[in-house]
């Protein structure tokens, strides 16, 4: 993978350019009186309510902090890859905070129990309407780190190791200033910004976060190879394939039918002993080529187990790719949309179409229009089976000697 000059956030041309994105959203709405009158009720109305709504719980809700170690908690509100990222930091963060114990909400059903097991101190929230006051530390995390709530006396008494990493976390969140107000507008137009500054994946994530968060290849989610007899499966005698797509909608992010029929069919014939298992939901199309297929036949914590002894995963950019940066299982990422050096990591075969692609938070509904066709994307069409087929068969071939 081609080396890259990491972004030099107190370089004046970094902290220039993020006052330009600010002051770009900022011109949408500088000419209209409606638009600037609704963000500003909008960015109030936010605030009251949620000052009304901690005021509330914390009259109902409010606990005595023990006195012997902070709580933490983490709200994660995006998908699996999301909190698949986002395990780096509260690693990263438990590490600095030996004595702490940490809740993390999450919106998908079991990712805290799968996503962040063999760390210790962990449970699973059922919901966000917490009162902050009862935690030491409240992590906002996603594309990057938003702080919601600390209690800066206790972490300094009980963790003085985070202390100089919640510092350097609380500065660069106040540089970013309003884009990190209200992640759920403004990521799309921070994400923007990080790709055309040639960033990755965890550049904010670690910058807004105060701690450099790394590909470490050397951190595992445990997994349980035992399982694989249930599917009949053995370890290394099969290959898992996913195909996120959805009848009768269109996706941007997907690679063609035809082209995965034609790969799937490739592989039974070169390889006929080797297994071919389908992962997916039950939404996803079922191929025939697939000897065994999971589409909606297993749970989250399936995965780590079935993905551990696969030989080989074939996906485009999905949950299951971040997923896997935890094992040992090397993947083939097909990337469209998505910004292969954005979200690539070093241990996979990466594959991108060529000058087409990248284009993601181009428009609002980029994951299902392409932005310039107006319909099905060309970029991933342009990847064919050959192609992906030369750059798995090595791997391949070096197992099955």
């Amino acid at each position: 993978m081609q080396k890259r000059t990491p972004i030099n956030w107190e370089s004046p041309l970094t902290k220039q350019s993020l006052l330009d994105l600010q002051e770009t959203i900022f011109l949408q709405g500088r000419d209209s009186r409606v638009v600037r009158s609704a963000f500003a009720y909008s960015r109030l109305k936010k605030q009251g309510l949620a000052r009304v709504a901690q005021g509330w719980r914390g009259l109902t809700q409010k606990q005595k902090k023990p006195s012997d170690h902070l709580r933490i908690f983490f709200w994660l509100p995006g998908g699996i890859g999301d909190a698949a990222c986002a395990r780096r930091l509260v690693s990263a963060y438990l590490s600095l905070m030996p004595r702490a114990e940490a809740e993390i909400y999450s919106p998908v059903t079991g990712a805290v129990e799968t996503i962040f097991a063999g760390l210790k101190g962990i449970k699973s929230a059922s919901c966000v309407k917490q009162y902050w006051g009862n935690y030491d530390l409240v992590v906002f995390a996603c594309l990057g780190v938003k702080f919601l709530a600390s209690d800066e006396n206790r972490l300094a008494k009980l963790a003085p190791e985070f202390l100089p990493t919640y510092t350097q976390a609380k500065s660069a969140q106040a540089q970013l200033g309003f884009l990190l107000e209200d992640p759920f507008l403004t990521e799309p137009a921070l994400g923007r910004w990080l790709r055309y500054m040639r960033g990755k994946r965890f550049d904010l994530l670690s910058f807004t976060g105060g701690i450099d968060l790394t590909e470490n290849r050397t951190e595992k989610i445990p997994v349980d190879l035992s399982k694989l007899a249930s599917w009949g499966l053995t370890p290394h005698n099969y290959l898992t394939f996913h195909d996120a797509s959805q009848e009768e909608q269109l996706a941007t992010r997907m690679w063609p039918r035809e082209h995965w029929e034609a790969l799937l069919q490739k592989i039974k014939e070169q390889y006929p002993t080797l297994k071919i298992v389908q992962l997916g939901t039950r939404d996803n199309p079922a191929y025939l080529q697939a000897d065994i297929c999971l589409c909606g036949k297993t749970i989250l914590s399936d995965l780590p187990s079935l993905l551990e002894g696969s030989l080989l995963h074939v996906d485009t950019e999905s949950g299951l790719v971040h997923l896997a940066q935890y094992l040992s299982t090397k993947s083939v990422v097909l990337f469209g949309p998505s910004e292969k050096n954005f979200f690539a990591y070093q241990k996979n075969i990466n594959l991108a179409a060529g000058e087409c692609g990248g284009c993601m938070w181009s428009v609002p509904n980029w994951m299902n229009i392409c932005a310039l066709s107006k319909g099905e994307a060309s970029c991933l069409r342009a990847i064919t089976p050959l192609a992906v087929w030369q750059a798995m068969e090595p791997v391949l071939k070096g197992q099955n000697r």
